[in-house]
């Protein structure tokens, strides 16, 4: 299987990596079953939705889903001071894909699917590769990893992707990939060396990271190949679910370190992890997906950005010279993968 040349961008975080790709081409196979339900979308009031513009509608829309996955990271970080990340992490997927599971038998529109034993073990796989590996690189790096740079190397992930589809899928490069691959990894370089010289970051909490975002690609890759003859919320329900059942085994192994202080913070932290993060962001992507994909896409530029202001403002991360212009270098990175040739003219 040819890994398709247009990509709309994987996201970074597992909650809503349910194929990590889409084809750009083929926007009507992005719907969600449960997007427009009233369990999720209720009705906008009759006023609002005949007087607002459709186009401000949707920028809204956009915004607001960018601000909610750039949020991740800052919450992680604040959870983190009344739970084992691990820890954290398992409740979480476990949480949220019950709640899926949960909606998806009672659901009589769109009613539970019925995985094969070969689809099951498949779904497991991606749940490794998806949850369990990228997340705990996540939770590596979270501890020793200053919040913006975060953002950043995980704002690479479709870069990555391509790399490894070339490496791979014997896909070939366009001249914009290998440019725009060259102009993020120096924007990394930039942002990255000074966090390790002022202790803002540890070379292992990095390489970590980067080995998260490896296997999240793998995912994507693996993902591409199986051809799942399942809807993207089964996919999604069951990596979840298999995420947070492999994290079981690891909360364990962890022993003395695990530690859960039921305090307001804790509670804050994760109902902002698992409602807007994972379930308000993750619909709101599917709604942008579903209009425009090449849109939708452009939105998920604006994430390393907010990631790294939000660490500037909310947890009073250092704002740097070298963190600005490694942030500009990302995007921009990003932005020119994305060109497509000129053709001639005739």
């Amino acid at each position: 299987m040819n890994f398709p040349a247009d990509l709309a961008f994987p996201l970074y975080e597992p909650i809503i990596i349910f194929t990590t790709y889409v084809k750009l081409n083929e926007p009507e196979d992005l719907s969600f079953p449960c997007a427009n339900s009233s369990l999720f979308s209720p009705p906008l009031h009759p006023f609002t939705a005949s007087t607002m513009n459709p186009q401000l509608i949707e920028i809204l829309e956009g915004l607001l889903f960018a601000v909610l996955w750039a949020s991740a990271t800052p919450a992680t970080k604040f959870a983190v001071h009344s739970v084992d990340p691990f820890l954290l992490t398992c409740i979480r997927f476990l949480f949220v894909g019950v709640i899926m599971l949960g909606y998806s038998i009672f659901s009589r529109k769109n009613p539970l699917e019925r995985p094969s034993r070969k689809q099951f073990a498949q779904l497991f796989i991606l749940g490794l590769l998806n949850i369990t590996v990228y997340m705990s690189g996540f939770l590596i790096a979270i501890k020793t990893v200053s919040a913006g740079l975060i953002s950043l190397v995980t704002a690479t992930n479709p870069l990555i992707l391509i790399l490894l589809s070339a490496l791979l899928l014997k896909r070939k490069l366009t001249r914009a990939e290998w440019i725009g691959i060259i102009i993020a990894l120096s924007g990394l370089v930039v942002a990255t060396i000074p966090n390790l010289r002022h202790s803002h970051a540890t070379l292992i909490g990095v390489i970590a990271l980067i080995a998260g975002i490896v296997s999240l690609s793998l995912g994507a890759i693996y993902f591409s190949k199986t051809g799942l003859a399942l809807s993207r919320t089964t996919v999604n329900m069951w990596q979840l679910l298999f995420g947070g059942l492999q994290f079981i085994p690891i909360v364990g192994l962890n022993g003395a370190h695990n530690f859960l202080r039921a305090d307001l913070n804790f509670f804050l932290s994760f109902l902002w992890l698992a409602f807007p993060v994972s379930i308000v962001a993750y619909l709101l992507w599917l709604k942008l997906l579903h209009k425009d994909a090449v849109k939708a896409g452009i939105w998920l530029f604006l994430t390393p950005v907010l990631g790294y202001a939000m660490a500037v403002t909310i947890l009073h991360e250092p704002l740097t010279a070298y963190g600005i212009v490694g942030a500009l270098l990302v995007v921009a990175g990003l932005f020119y993968s994305r060109r497509k040739p000129h053709l001639p003219a005739y």
